[in-house]
């Protein structure tokens, strides 16, 4: 009981007591649970918590102009990469041969927005098969073994509430081929929502609220869950990061990493052009002379719509796929690095002073995340790739639009169809290309040279 005491004596002072306000009618389970999730809360975090709202309020003013980047060689159909990258990608290839590589797939959502019960990664995405996000990531993976003789390891983070759904969907499908000992799973980290008076969220009555904290929290989750170690027991130096949603996106692209590794980067990250101004995407550029991410919030409008020539001068728009040295991300960790704190006005389900469930209409409360990108301003070097968008940054996120999935589902067939139609004067009325056999539209053309048996009048499922 002294240990309660403290802890209640801990939040009153901190202005936070309502937190044990039903804490007399409460059983003694419950009364153990939520004092074991409260004992976790870091009260000396608040005053973040509180400048994050601030700065919510009344972003700072920015001193923006654009950044250099690697553009496409060429952006007619089926593309090409910028001749330095090509020319690189025998780089890539020996870190890839060499065994200094592994993937990091980002997969701590549900599939709520796509009104789907499970982990995102659990979706069936793939427009014949039904192929699920970790089924095409988890072949993708294994084609990279394939043609180097050595399969990089497979690091995912889960968040807390679906990580058992997400390890048996993995061990029931017998890890898709992979090697179980290559697969390893760790959670990121929850955090908590305050109100517009600045109190702690409950959930319920013997609950406080929490949320994951943003895909930036990969970074101390892979420190504090031994991940960076064992990267280091392994040999890996270099980390290729993905998040689940993309199905598109190669997972070890040996000219993004072949060019990461020669121009001396500790970070990376992959661009395309931003459809129009009011597109919603954070934009890689510099601040103040330093590169990073601007939210598209923050840009007026007058420097949304601002061109140079007949581009957009702003059109750097990031997909969320980087490169990482592992000593740059152990060094930030080691040392205690904390990314900035970033919050959002959401709805939150809560209790209210009576103790009575609460679905709000409009939001209600502030959650905090950290974000993956605010690790490029604190790099000694940043290198950036333009990639074609319909070949790499394909997003499944919401019901509805053209990042659906029935959205993701045309603009794939669109794609690879007319890779088809480009090498055989034909398209047929649908397809699908087996991850293990093919990545982009210039490998399916060549594919195609040995299509005698295509019949181009059916579904067309190339297999791997």
């Amino acid at each position: 009981m002294a240990d309660h005491d403290q802890l209640r004596a801990d939040f009153e002072s901190a202005g936070q007591g309502h937190v044990f306000a039903w804490w007399d009618e409460l059983g003694e389970r419950a009364r153990r649970r939520l004092a074991r999730q409260l004992a976790a809360v870091d009260l000396s975090r608040l005053r973040e918590l509180h400048a994050a709202v601030t700065a919510l309020a009344a972003p700072h003013a920015r001193s923006l102009a654009p950044a250099p980047v690697f553009e496409l060689a060429d952006r007619g159909f089926p593309y090409a990469l910028a001749d330095a990258a090509r020319a690189v990608a025998p780089i890539g290839d020996k870190a890839l041969r060499d065994g200094h590589v592994a993937a990091l797939l980002v997969a701590g959502g549900q599939g709520t927005r796509l009104g789907f019960d499970g982990p995102k990664g659990c979706f069936p995405v793939l427009p014949l098969t039904g192929m699920t996000l970790f089924e095409v990531f988890a072949r993708k993976l294994r084609r990279v073994g394939l043609e180097h003789g050595v399969t990089p390891p497979l690091y995912i983070m889960v968040g807390t509430h679906n990580e058992s759904a997400t390890v048996n969907f993995w061990q029931d499908n017998n890890f898709f081929g992979l090697e179980p000992d290559d697969v390893k799973f760790f959670a990121q980290g929850e955090m908590p929502a305050l109100d517009a008076e600045g109190k702690l969220v409950m959930a319920s009555r013997d609950a406080l609220f929490s949320g994951p904290d943003g895909h930036g929290g990969v970074l101390q989750a892979l420190h504090v869950k031994g991940m960076l170690a064992d990267m280091r027991a392994r040999g890996v130096r270099c980390l290729s990061y993905l998040q689940v949603d993309n199905a598109q996106t190669p997972v070890a692209d040996s000219a993004f990493l072949g060019l990461h590794i020669a121009q001396g980067a500790e970070v990376s990250l992959k661009v395309v052009r931003k459809q129009d101004p009011t597109e919603k995407v954070g934009i890689y550029c510099l601040d103040d002379g330093v590169p990073g991410i601007v939210e598209y919030t923050e840009f007026s409008e007058a420097q949304s719509n601002e061109r140079a020539g007949n581009d957009l001068r702003y059109w750097a728009g990031s997909i969320a796929v980087h490169a990482f040295n592992v000593d740059f991300l152990t060094r930030l960790a080691q040392n205690g690095t904390d990314l900035p704190l970033h919050a959002a006005h959401k709805k939150v389900p809560h209790v209210d002073r009576d103790g009575n469930t609460v679905e709000p209409a409009a939001p209600n409360a502030y959650k905090f995340e950290r974000f993956i990108f605010d690790t490029i301003p604190l790099a000694g070097n940043v290198m950036c790739l333009e990639v074609p968008r319909e070949e790499q940054f394909l997003p499944v996120k919401n019901t509805d639009g053209p990042h659906s999935p029935e959205g993701f589902k045309q603009a794939y067939q669109d794609y690879f169809g007319k890779a088809v139609e480009t090498a055989t004067g034909k398209r047929p009325p649908a397809i699908e290309v087996d991850p293990l056999a093919a990545e982009n539209a210039r490998e399916v053309i060549e594919l195609a040279k040995d299509a005698a048996g295509w019949d181009l009048t059916k579904p067309l499922h190339i297999l791997g």
